[in-house]
C-alpha cells in the first residue's frame, strides 16, 4: 500500500469522526465559533498577536448547560470546524508567515486531545488571490471570471447540509458525507462543486473579538502603578534614559497571567557600544525578576494570560 493511499485513508477516517462540522474563517484574533446546530460553542483565545501564533487556550462549552466540556492548551488560528456533538474539532492550517503552504496541514482533535493529522494539497483560494493581485485572471481555465469556480476558490473549507467540502489546487475537491460516514468524492473540483453545490453558508457562526479591545498597548506596571523601567533601574543600579543617551538596551519578554504572576521568557542586557549581550548584567537581571508580580490591567478581557515584549533603555 503506497504512502499516499495510506494518508488518504487516514484523512477519510479522521473526517468521519466529526459529523456535520461547521466551519470558521481562516485567521482571526481570539474568537468564538458555534457548531452547525448552535448547541456547542468553541472559544479560542490567543496569548499574543504574533503571526502564526499558537499560544493560547481553546475550550468547548455546552450552550444549554453552560458547562465547559473540555479545553486545549493552544490557539487555533486556521480554519476551524466543530462537530454536532461538540467533541470533534477540525483545524486546517494553510499558510505560514502570510504565505500559502504547498501542503496544508489538517489536524483533528477529539474530546480535547489530538486525534491525528495529515498533509494535504495547497488550498485553491491562494491561486485565485495570486492571480487577482497580479491582475492576471485568465480568459480560459478554472481561474477565469466564472462565478461557480470563484465561489469554490472563495470558500475552500465549509459545510453545506451534511457534506464537508475542502477545495485544493487543481482544482480538486474532497467531499465527505458526515451522516453516513462515507467518502463521496475526490477529483475534479469544478464539476463536482457545480453538481453538489446547494448553498454555501453566509458568514460562519464565528465572531472575532474586536482588534482594538483585545490587543493591549503598553507594558504592565508594578502593583504600585509604577512603570516597569523602575523595576529595571533598581535591579541594575541604573537610570532610565532615552535611546540617544543610553548605555544599555534591555530586551524583555514575559507572559503575564490573570493572577499577576510572570513567566520571564527573555531578559537580556545589551551594550549599546558593542551591541553584545552583557552576560553578567543579564544574569543579575534574571535573578532580580524571579517571582515578579505585575498589574493585570492590560490583559485583554476574559484572556487568562498575555505575552508582552518591550525594549527599555538605561544609563
Amino acid at each position: 500500500m503506497s504512502s499516499t493511499f495510506r494518508l488518504m485513508r487516514l484523512v477519510i477516517t479522521l473526517m468521519l469522526f466529526g459529523p456535520s462540522i461547521c466551519f470558521g474563517q481562516h485567521r482571526g484574533f481570539s474568537y468564538e465559533l458555534l457548531n452547525e446546530v448552535g448547541t456547542y460553542r468553541l472559544v479560542s483565545l490567543t496569548y499574543s498577536h504574533k503571526l502564526d501564533n499558537t499560544e493560547g487556550i481553546t475550550f468547548v462549552i455546552d450552550k444549554q448547560r453552560g458547562d465547559t466540556i473540555y479545553r486545549m492548551d493552544k490557539f487555533l488560528h486556521g480554519f476551524v470546524g466543530l462537530s454536532r456533538d461538540g467533541q470533534t474539532v477540525a483545524h486546517l492550517i494553510s499558510e505560514e508567515n502570510g504565505k500559502a503552504l504547498t501542503e496544508s496541514r489538517l489536524e483533528f482533535f477529539r474530546g480535547g486531545k489530538g486525534f491525528d493529522e495529515a498533509k494535504l494539497s495547497k488550498l485553491i483560494s491562494y491561486q485565485l488571490e495570486e492571480a487577482e493581485k497580479l491582475n492576471r485572471l485568465p480568459k480560459s481555465g478554472w481561474l477565469k471570471n466564472d462565478s461557480i469556480l470563484h465561489r469554490m476558490a472563495s470558500n475552500p473549507f465549509y459545510v453545506s447540509e451534511d457534506k464537508l467540502f475542502v477545495s485544493f489546487e487543481g482544482p480538486t475537491l474532497m467531499v465527505f458525507d458526515m451522516n453516513q460516514m462515507f467518502h463521496i468524492y475526490t477529483g475534479n473540483g469544478a464539476n463536482h462543486f457545480f453538481q453538489n453545490y446547494y448553498a454555501i453558508p453566509s458568514a460562519p457562526y464565528r465572531t472575532t473579538f474586536d482588534w482594538g479591545e483585545y490587543i493591549p498597548t503598553g507594558f504592565p506596571e508594578t502593583l504600585q502603578e509604577k512603570e516597569f523601567n523602575i523595576v529595571l533601574s533598581k535591579a541594575l543600579d541604573s537610570e532610565s534614559a532615552i535611546p540617544e543617551d543610553a548605555k544599555y538596551r534591555v530586551e524583555i519578554e514575559l507572559k503575564l497571567n490573570r493572577y499577576g504572576q510572570t513567566d520571564i521568557r527573555k531578559a537580556q542586557v545589551f551594550s549599546i557600544k558593542s551591541n553584545d549581550v552583557d552576560g553578567k548584567l543579564s544574569d543579575k537581571l534574571a535573578k532580580a525578576l524571579e517571582g515578579l508580580t505585575l498589574s493585570t490591567s492590560l490583559l485583554p478581557p476574559d484572556h487568562p494570560a498575555w505575552i508582552f515584549a518591550e525594549n527599555f533603555w538605561l544609563k
